[in-house]
């Protein structure tokens, strides 16, 4: 119960929430251009890119814990293992499925965690609203026009990728069950910290590491440790306190837009009409799925409850 009322002190109101949420879309879509730069400057060594830039982005946070007690609670501790499980499940299985799939399919596959968090969320338990199921469809079908088009090429790494999906809706779940209970940003700081451990182990074993190949990607290893670990994640973790995991999980969706818009901008990559389309059924999406937060507050709930999903 203290951690539930020290969790509660970062409460914010749902409209408030989904804007958070939003920033965090926008980070994380800008950060795929720092991903695709780190794999021309880097070459195939993903777990080195992301060992990197989770350790360093849990090295921003320490200086903000160092002085909260609540932070180094039990319950912090384990909700920041528990998401890190998921986050390195997620992208374990991505990495193994890209040897095998096309980027598009990928993509489209991996962005079905819209669909599984309110899938999941039933089994917990939690009511999902017709709106929400609607805002899900609409995503859905926007993120298909946004990155597939009429084309789906099915291969080996589908299984892969269903699991990564999953993944991915229970790191959304995780994080709206832990924040609940223990402190956002100690939870934020384990989960980076534990993540950029894994993946630099795993890299220590089946990649070429080595301080040029750091040198090489600095400026993306940075660019993604600051704008894309340590402030969207952590953004993510505090606007949880409020927003429903499934309404969470529709506006986080929307990196998908924000990544094309930045390819785009960026990268001199295509943002054709289909794209545009795809686009602007992803925001119509994350319109519906979420007007319910601005006609309400966000209601407290018991630890050992579950929340609905409005």
């Amino acid at each position: 119960m203290v951690d539930d009322v020290r969790a509660a002190r970062w409460r914010l109101t749902v409209p408030a929430a989904d804007a958070v949420l939003l920033v965090c879309a926008i980070l994380w879509g800008i950060g795929f251009v720092a991903q695709r730069v780190a794999t021309q400057q880097m070459g195939d060594t993903p777990f080195t890119f992301n060992g990197a830039r989770f350790l360093i982005g849990a090295l921003i946070l320490i200086p903000f814990v160092a002085r909260r007690p609540s932070a180094r609670t039990r319950a912090s501790v384990v909700g920041g293992v528990a998401a890190s499980i998921a986050l390195v499940t997620a992208a374990s299985l991505q990495q193994k499925a890209m040897a095998t799939v096309t980027a598009g399919t990928a993509g489209f596959i991996t962005g079905t965690y819209v669909l599984w968090v309110p899938l999941l969320g039933l089994l917990l338990g939690q009511r999902v609203t017709a709106r929400v199921w609607i805002g899900v469809s609409m995503a859905l079908a926007g993120l298909w026009f946004l990155v597939l088009g009429d084309k789906l090429e099915l291969a080996s790494g589908d299984f892969y990728l269903i699991g990564c999906a999953i993944a991915w809706a229970c790191h959304v779940l995780i994080v709206g069950w832990a924040v609940r209970r223990g402190d956002p940003l100690g939870i934020a700081v384990v989960q980076f910290g534990l993540t950029g451990a894994v993946c630099a182990s795993i890299a220590m074993t089946v990649e070429p590491v080595s301080l040029q190949l750091l040198l090489d990607g600095s400026w993306a290893i940075l660019f993604s440790a600051v704008f894309a670990i340590a402030i969207a994640f952590t953004l993510q973790v505090i606007a949880q306190t409020s927003a429903p995991p499934a309404h969470a999980a529709v506006i986080l969706s929307l990196e998908s837009v924000f990544a094309e818009f930045s390819g785009s901008l960026w990268l001199n990559e295509s943002f054709d009409p289909r794209k545009w389309c795809g686009a602007l059924l992803m925001l119509g999406g994350a319109l519906v799925a979420t007007v319910t937060g601005f006609r309400q507050p966000p209601r407290e709930s018991h630890p050992q409850q579950q929340s609905a999903v409005d």
